[in-house]
């Protein structure tokens, strides 16, 4: 890094696999060199490739590319199929003011870098979320922040549980100062308790309104982990490492609450909707007795997360997840299933416990501040102009 240069940002790209579109990644990152050079930010990339030797994903890329010094190469062999392990070694490897994690088949739009460096340095931000763009080209409703769009966001307030992975722009040493970590030897889950240390103990959290984007795509094919459906237990490995940390526990009750309810509500329920939706053969195989203790034991552990109770959770997640504890095979899980899905709005927006219908968690108190959301802009980030076709055709 030149003299000149006071601070780095490092993106770092976990590979496994020479199909994945790297080079339209790398384009997008080394695009924003010369904008952040001349706001004196260094901005290097460093590709880990993970279980696969760096001669083969080099080979997929131009020369350009291949040998650019601004990327670093750095291997990780650890035989597991999950970007732990491989995100872990480039944090630890890397002397960077900043980190950004990227997927290989994602990218980030044009001015992003700059735009939440200039968030980060304006609040002193340990964290800057990523304005995060679907694929379809909407930008995701989440965390769940304040019509207000304030300039620190409140872990409770904004809903900061509901942005389940970190992207965006991380500070290194507020990421080693909370103990930021991906939790290793499991496959999918395994950055929900490290963006959750970082959202409510990280530091300061920003967000960069009407910023570029972090962009998703649909390109990484049928070798995406989480695609896969497999025995419930496994599913929620992640939770038994959260419970089990020493922060959760000493949280104060309403933090802890405001983290059970969105893991119930998106990896609970989305896990109970997924098998009970399956049709054909295998859909007998995604429900087994084993299933519904692992669901009972999950249920247990996100109530007694909560102090005991959610009030907020709706009538009609409330009623399927108590019907998923008494399913015993999956024909039972499909009928609750069935019904979740054909409830109607009332059971929608009322809650379990009558008192929190419009308790700041509730689906009523949601729906209204998404209004008041739309109304202010929360989430309006301009299109990034068309990619280049050469730039589109790379892979």
């Amino acid at each position: 890094m030149s003299q000149s240069m006071s601070q780095s940002i490092e993106v770092v790209i976990p590979v496994h696999d020479p199909a994945r579109p790297l080079e339209r990644g790398l384009v997008s990152i080394l695009g924003q060199r010369a904008e952040l050079s001349a706001l004196g930010v260094d901005l290097r990339t460093t590709v880990v490739c993970h279980n696969i030797a760096i001669a083969d994903i080099k080979a997929g890329l131009s020369s350009e590319h291949a040998t650019n010094d601004a990327v670093t190469w750095l291997g990780h062999a650890d035989g597991i199929n999950s970007p732990a392990g491989p995100r872990n070694a480039a944090l630890d490897n890397s002397s960077a003011t900043f980190l950004s994690f990227l997927d290989s088949d994602d990218y980030l739009e044009p001015g992003s870098l700059a735009a939440w460096w200039k968030a980060a340095v304006a609040q002193g931000a340990a964290a800057v979320i990523a304005p995060l763009r679907t694929p379809e080209g909407s930008i995701l409703r989440s965390p769940r922040i304040r019509p207000s769009k304030p300039a620190v966001l409140d872990a409770v307030k904004d809903g900061l549980a509901y942005r389940s992975v970190p992207y965006g722009l991380l500070r290194r040493s507020a990421l080693l100062a909370c103990g930021f970590r991906y939790a290793e030897g499991i496959e999918i889950g395994e950055d929900l308790e490290a963006a959750l240390r970082l959202w409510f103990r990280g530091g300061r959290i920003s967000y960069p309104y009407s910023s570029p984007a972090y962009h998703q795509t649909d390109a990484s094919g049928g070798t995406r982990v989480t695609s896969a459906i497999r025995p419930l237990a496994e599913e929620f490995l992640w939770l038994d490492a959260l419970v089990g940390t020493v922060w959760i526990h000493s949280a104060p009750k309403q933090e802890r609450r405001a983290i059970a309810l969105k893991l119930l509500r998106v990896h609970g329920i989305g896990a109970l909707v997924r098998r009970g939706s399956m049709s054909g053969p295998l859909a007998a195989t995604v429900w087994s007795e084993a299933d519904g203790a692992a669901w009972k034991s999950a249920h247990q552990q996100l109530l007694e997360l909560a102090g005991g109770s959610l009030p907020a959770l709706s009538r009609r997640d409330a009623t399927l997840c108590r019907a998923a504890a008494k399913a015993q095979d999956q024909q039972q899980l499909r009928d609750a299933v069935v019904l979740h899905k054909k409830s109607g709005r009332k059971e929608e927006l009322l809650t379990d416990k009558f008192c929190s219908l419009v308790s700041g968690d509730s689906v009523v108190r949601h729906y209204m501040n998404e209004r008041l959301r739309s109304r202010s802009g929360v989430y309006d980030s301009p299109l990034p102009a068309p990619v280049a076709k050469e730039q589109r055709d790379t892979h």
